[in-house]
């Protein structure tokens, strides 16, 4: 068995070029942020989280994905309003993530801004960027071939490979307290990373696209159903579709705010690869926990349990009492 396991991570390694190479999330509905750097400030509050994913259980050598990420609204109450009673802002954030597979290790730390627009009392506009590094590192003593060809084979015989390379994204995002859609597009600069002993073992930095969209069902003054989507796609892979349904109750009897203590469940379908279930909370408004269990479906269901992935957060209100875009009710990105 780790023979043809080695030999699927050199597959993947050698396919650097066109394979989708971000990290993958099932729990990004709790933290768009991740997949769109003009969402940075969207809720004003500072807003940090961190989160883990444990990938394809009992599939040795699979992803491993750890990230940190703060974002937030700038300089909020020093800008005059307009006519209409409202006013544009800055966003601005950070991301950073490690992510391991087998014998390759990615690392990023981006900065992100964002500027946000509006269009009427409740529809924004903003275009953000994500500028920063990634740092990759290919280990071949992680790497056993099963002739214990290593000396020979061309990704393994060069040795460790270690490249830096700077990294840019872009992305814009219309919202209201109703409704989402964003676009972005990651690895913007395809850069490329060459190994010095041998130009053919280089690997590419792919372009990534991202779309999203979702709306906001009132179903009680306290429960909300929100359907969304998520399309994804780095050629020459096929596009990829996580199709999500989210339930939401809040422990409110009033109109409900984005700080009202809530529950939630959803259920994600990713094609060509899992069935996921996620839950969540917000307590003391300001602390939120979700956990999220994929469900293998592609071939590899046959030698992986699963997947694993935990998101914990930490609101910082900035504006006591605030009312998300003049509206009463809340529907942030990461309640949707």
């Amino acid at each position: 068995m780790k023979k043809y396991i080695s030999i699927i991570l050199l597959l993947l390694c050698s396919l650097m070029a066109t394979a989708q190479q971000q990290p993958l999330y099932s729990q990004y509905m709790t933290n768009y942020y991740l997949v769109n750097p003009a969402v940075a400030g969207f809720e004003k509050d500072l807003n940090l989280k961190a989160g883990f994913r444990n990938q394809w259980v009992g599939f040795e050598g699979a992803p491993k994905t750890f990230y940190l990420s703060a974002e937030t609204a700038l300089f909020q109450n020093q800008r005059k309003k307009g006519r209409r009673g409202v006013q544009a802002y800055h966003g601005a954030g950070g991301y950073a993530y490690t992510d391991n597979t087998g014998p390759t290790t990615r690392t990023a730390a981006l900065l992100s801004y964002a500027y946000h627009i509006p269009l009427n009392r409740e529809i924004y506009f903003s275009s953000g960027v994500f500028a920063g590094f990634q740092q990759f590192r290919f280990d071949p003593n992680k790497v056993v071939m099963a002739d214990n060809s290593n000396g020979i084979d061309p990704v393994t015989r060069n040795g460790v490979l270690n490249a830096f390379v700077p990294d840019l994204s872009v992305g814009t995002y219309l919202h209201s307290n109703r409704f989402y859609v964003g676009i972005s597009l990651f690895q913007l600069l395809d850069n490329k990373y060459v190994s010095a002993e041998n130009a053919d073992a280089a690997s590419y930095l792919s372009k990534h696209l991202f779309m999203s969209g979702g709306y906001n069902f009132d179903v009680r003054r306290n429960i909300t159903l929100t359907p969304s989507v998520l399309l994804k796609y780095a050629g020459p892979a096929p596009l990829q579709a996580d199709l999500n349904m989210k339930g939401t109750y809040y422990f409110t009897k009033r109109r409900r705010t984005a700080y009202d203590d809530h529950v939630w469940t959803a259920v994600s379908y990713r094609t060509q690869d899992a069935l996921v279930g996620l839950v969540g909370l917000q307590f003391k408004e300001q602390y939120q926990f979700s956990y999220s269990y994929d469900i293998t479906v592609s071939p590899l269901r046959h030698h992986s349990a699963g997947s694993h992935e935990l998101m914990l957060g930490f609101r910082i209100k900035k504006t006591k009492g605030y009312k998300w875009l003049g509206q009463n009710t809340a529907s942030s990105p990461d309640q949707m």
